[in-house]
This record gives structure tokens, sequence and C-alpha cells, in this order.
């Protein structure tokens, strides 16, 4: 990523649609692109590759995931953003491959909570023993959310001792983020005894997001009454809680969906919600939604007029939700479009996402994780 001299201030930024209203909302929805958006972006600096206009040479044009490959090892090193190097740790973690692994113990010692979070996710979501000594560390972290992830870690490192405490954190810590984060990581545990203790946080939490985050890890654990609660979310009319449920949703994988995703991409009046059901259709084997992406990957948007979402933080998430529809379609007649975002794009954000769907596309092409088709790619694998 190149270093320029307009750093990116970490400030304020308008909720993103089905998101935490918080920096450590970019690590807590697996999958979850658009959450990826708690800055202002103005100003931002150019991100993995600088914009140039030289012709690119013959071997990026023809294997692009090598050049995405370079962008994400370059995101989790960006010194000026936290929500670039959170957005390349998730990318990484989609690959499903062991040499990602050191990069990632790496962010377990970023200076932001985010980061650490998200890194005690990933590394747990590997079962990466290495890192054992560094997630102990993180469970005494100062930040409250910080120590959840690590308790999750741990329990998927086999260290179930203290599992039982993300209980206590979801249901009596002062800190809604906290709450959310945890009902977020009840659901990745996957026990099925966990709904109980989710629905009580739906039914008595007074804090819309945590009530929304308890609902999705309901549906991810089967729950029935979650999953239409869901569903009727869609068809709310309001736009943050439609992207919410859709993604949701896709997050189960359940193809029996697939109606409600393309009724949304066909009836929806928000441009969000119609990107999220493209990228749920892409994750149950379906391609409605590719000229939808495509579109809002590359054109401009009338932007919706509301004082407290500008322009510009309406415009980046249009490009998240674009970029990770195209990847989870899987189509690789996208690949020229994701590589010139990736190549130009100013914003670092968007350029991670490219080249995360980038490396989708390729791993799909060639049957193998997307890390692995790019080690392929540059010689490194048989």
């Amino acid at each position: 990523m190149t270093e320029q001299a307009n750093h990116s201030r970490e400030g304020q930024s308008p909720p993103v649609p089905g998101a935490k209203h918080d920096l450590l909302t970019l690590a807590t929805r697996s999958g979850r692109w658009a959450a990826v958006i708690c800055f202002a972006i103005a100003g931002l600096c150019l991100g993995c590759v600088a914009p140039s206009s030289a012709t690119p040479s013959p071997q990026l044009v023809e294997q692009p995931e090598i050049q995405a490959l370079a962008c994400l090892k370059s995101g989790i090193r960006y010194p000026h953003n936290p929500a670039v190097r959170v957005e390349a740790i998730e990318a990484m973690e989609s690959a499903g491959d062991s040499e990602v692994l050191p990069w990632i113990r790496s962010a377990l010692l970023d200076e932001h909570p985010a980061v650490r979070f998200a890194a005690c996710i990933t590394v747990g979501n590997a079962r990466d023993h290495t890192a054992a000594a560094a997630i102990e560390k993180c469970a005494r972290d100062e930040n409250a959310s910080v120590r959840v992830a690590a308790l999750y870690a741990r329990h998927r490192l086999g260290r179930t001792d203290y599992t039982g405490r993300i209980v206590t954190y979801l249901l009596q810590h002062d800190d809604p983020m906290v709450r959310r984060n945890a009902a977020f990581v009840l659901g990745l545990i996957g026990e099925p005894g966990a709904v109980s203790v989710l629905a009580r946080a739906v039914k008595d939490d007074v804090e819309p997001g945590v009530r929304h985050h308890a609902l999705e890890a309901m549906a991810r654990l089967g729950n029935a009454e979650a999953r239409q609660e869901l569903t009727f979310m869609t068809n709310s009319g309001v736009g943050s809680d439609e992207v919410m449920a859709v993604q949701a949703l896709a997050a189960t994988r359940d193809p029996r969906f697939a109606e409600t995703f393309r009724y949304k991409l066909g009836t929806a009046t928000h441009l969000e919600t119609k990107l999220a059901a493209a990228r749920a259709l892409g994750m149950v084997g379906e391609e409605d939604g590719y000229d939808i992406a495509v579109r809002g990957l590359t054109e401009e948007h009338a932007p919706v007029n509301d004082q407290n979402d500008p322009p510009a933080g309406q415009e980046l998430r249009v490009k998240l939700l674009a970029a990770a529809a195209l990847g989870a379609i899987g189509r690789t007649d996208a690949l020229g479009v994701l590589a010139e975002k990736m190549q130009r794009d100013t914003d670092p954000r968007v350029q991670i996402a490219a080249a995360r769907a980038i490396l989708e596309i390729a791993g799909k092409r060639a049957g193998l994780s997307p890390f692995a088709a790019a080690g392929q790619a540059l010689g490194t694998r048989p």
C-alpha cells in the first residue's frame, strides 16, 4: 500500500446499514462486507496500489490474484485507518489458507481494539494453536469486546473453562457494543443451547443492535422463529434493517431463502438492499444479481437525501456491497472491473474489497482456496 501525505482521519461516520455503530463493528459479522465503514472517508489516502497511467503487465491482467494477494498483505499493515486493517483480516479469513496465519497473528498485538478483535475471531476460526499465548494475553485485554473474542478463540482451541463468561457479557455488560459482540460470538460457537440465552437478549434488551445481532446468531443456530423474524424484516422498508436481515439470512447459506433474495433484488427501493440480495443469491449459487453488482461498482448513483448519512458514506457502502456481490457470484468476467477498482480506486477499503472478491473468484475457478490459487499463479505451489 502506498504511503501518502494526506492520511485519513479516524473520526465518526454515518451508521452502516446492518452494522453496529462503532469501530468494533468492523470485526463482528462473518462475511459482512458492508460493516467496514465506520470512519469519515474525506481525504483518504490512496490504498493498496497507487493509481497509475502505466499499462499493467500481461501477467497482472491475466492473473489479478497475484496483485490481490499483495494488496491484502499491504492492507494488514496499513497504518492510517484501522478499518482497512480489519477489512484485510476478514479477507484473509475468507481465504482459508494456513499461509496467512502469521500475518493475522501479528494483528493480535495491534494498537486498535477492533483489529485485535478481528484477529482473535480469525485465529479462533482457524484453530491456530501457535497463537495460544497471544490469545491468553487478549483474554486480559483492557477492552471488553476483545476479551469476548479471546474467549471465543480459547474455546476453539479447546480451552472451554471460561466460555460461559460470554453469556455474562451478553446479558449483564453495561456497554451495548459489548453485548452485540457477545451475541455474535455465541452464534459462531454453534452450540444450539445458546438459543435460549440469545432469546432473552432479543426479548429484554432495549438496544436494537443487540436484538438484531442476537436474532442473527439464533438464525445461524437454526432457530426457525429467528429466521422467520428476519424474513419479515427484509420487507420493513427501512434500508438499514433490510440490509441487516438479508445479510443475516445469507449467513445461514440456506438455499430456501433464494426466493426471498430474488424478491428483494427485484423490488427493493434501496440500492444497498438490492446489492445485499445480489450477494446473498451468489452465496446460494445464483447469478441473478450480477448486472446490478457491476453497475453498483462502476456507475455513479444518486444518493438518498439524509442529513445524517452523507453521500460519500453511501457511495462507499454501495461499492463495498457491489464488490462483495461479485465475489460471491464468482463470474470470471467480473475480474477486469474488480482489478480496475483494486488498482485505481482512491479509497483503500474499496481496493481491499476488490482484492478479496478477486481472490474469491480465483479460488472458485481453480477449485482451490483463494490464497492457494494465488500461490499457484505465483509458482509457489504445485
